[in-house]
């Protein structure tokens, strides 16, 4: 179930104050607007602790940024699936009947490869939608272009659509992406189809 905007603040007011932050960042918006790359925290990139919805969002942002293969790694759940745009499952089925979270960090170390001695990097969401459907399940939905300036010549190197990212809270108390859904946006080149490129 879906809570309202209502319920939610029912719900919130008696969670402590860093869950109430949480909701003020997401319904604001900036932080998921373009923004200016920070440099990486250590040698192992820039990576948070996702104590948090918005800190998942935030560590793939940076993975993307700084194309850090195993920092991106460490914000998808184990169980991860996804669901790719229409026209990537009609154009190759076989790629997608087994995608999982290996398949996933297989296509990204693999464009961190090719994208290494490139910068400009970048994910931007907008238009975004925010649900709270459990305690410990969080819906996020936006509209997302996508750069990664990398070496093949024969992949396109941006790619734009709309993606559902639903968010889980594992046993430990920490979250991660767990379900991921692209759609695409007219006839533009989806992150889907740049998965499928690298997985080759």
């Amino acid at each position: 179930m879906i809570h309202t905007a209502g319920q939610l603040a029912v719900r919130t007011a008696a969670r402590p104050l860093g869950w109430l932050m949480i909701a003020v960042m997401l319904a604001s918006c900036d932080v998921f607007s373009a923004r200016e790359p920070e440099p990486p925290a250590s040698e192992g990139g820039t990576f948070l602790q996702p104590d948090t919805p918005e800190q998942v969002i935030e560590n793939i942002l940076s993975a993307v940024e700084e194309m850090n293969a195993p920092n991106y790694g460490r914000s998808l759940a184990a169980d991860l699936m996804f669901t790719p745009t229409a026209a990537a499952l009609g154009q190759d089925p076989s790629t997608w009947t087994s995608w999982s979270k290996a398949e996933e960090e297989r296509y990204f170390s693999t464009a961190a490869a090719a994208a290494q001695l490139s910068t400009g990097h970048r994910l931007v969401l907008t238009d975004p939608s925010v649900s709270v459907i459990t305690d410990d399940r969080f819906q996020y939905d936006a509209t997302y272009t996508l750069t990664i300036n990398h070496s093949r010549p024969e992949v396109p190197t941006g790619a734009q659509g709309r993606l559902i990212w639903i968010i889980v809270q594992g046993d430990d108390g920490l979250w991660s992406l767990s379900e991921w859904t692209d759609r695409e946006l007219g006839g533009a080149v989806s992150w889907s189809d740049l998965k499928a490129a690298f997985s080759r």
